[in-house]
């Protein structure tokens, strides 16, 4: 079955969708940097950039559906982004799956259709402690560019870049 992809901002419904689900992206990432990621006094997570996504027309924030169904998004840079690399064309910022969704393949299928839809130099990066990402991205990079890929990894977490227009 195809991913769909849809942008947040055409539709108040998917965009209303987006606001109410970033957080819980959030409360998973905090489990990986507790530091970074914080609730305040008033239970709201921090940081949250999400606003920014819903005002900028060079970026894409993107509802994941399969079979009509929402399924997750993808927050995606497109150059001249401040928030990528140079020589980059796209940045995978942010990629969630709801975790009812997971181990379907949803995001495997997500992520090939980003790849083919969004043509260029990607940059995708994990957070060092989250071990379920790497594993992820590692896996699906490696088998939509056959092994044409490079990954970096410091203190600050690990890196993979993949052209996607060969």
């Amino acid at each position: 079955m195809s991913i769909e992809l849809r942008d947040a901002r055409r539709s108040l419904v998917d965009r209303e969708w987006l606001i109410n689900v970033y957080p819980v992206y959030l409360h998973d990432l905090s489990a990986f940097d507790n530091a970074y990621y914080t609730l305040d006094e008033r239970g709201l997570w921090s940081p949250d950039h999400l606003p920014g996504w819903l005002r900028e027309d060079t970026d894409h924030p993107l509802i994941l559906l399969e079979a009509g169904r929402r399924v997750g998004f993808a927050l995606v840079n497109q150059a001249p982004s401040p928030h990528m690399q140079p020589g980059m064309d796209f940045r995978m910022s942010e990629f969630f799956v709801l975790r009812a969704e997971r181990g379907r393949g949803i995001g495997r299928r997500a992520v090939f259709t980003l790849f083919d839809r969004f043509r260029g130099k990607w940059e995708i990066s994990e957070l060092p402690r989250n071990a379920p990402a790497i594993r992820f991205w590692r896996g699906v990079i490696g088998e939509y560019g056959g092994g044409r890929h490079q990954e970096t990894s410091d203190a600050s977490g690990v890196r993979q870049v993949i052209d996607t227009t060969g």
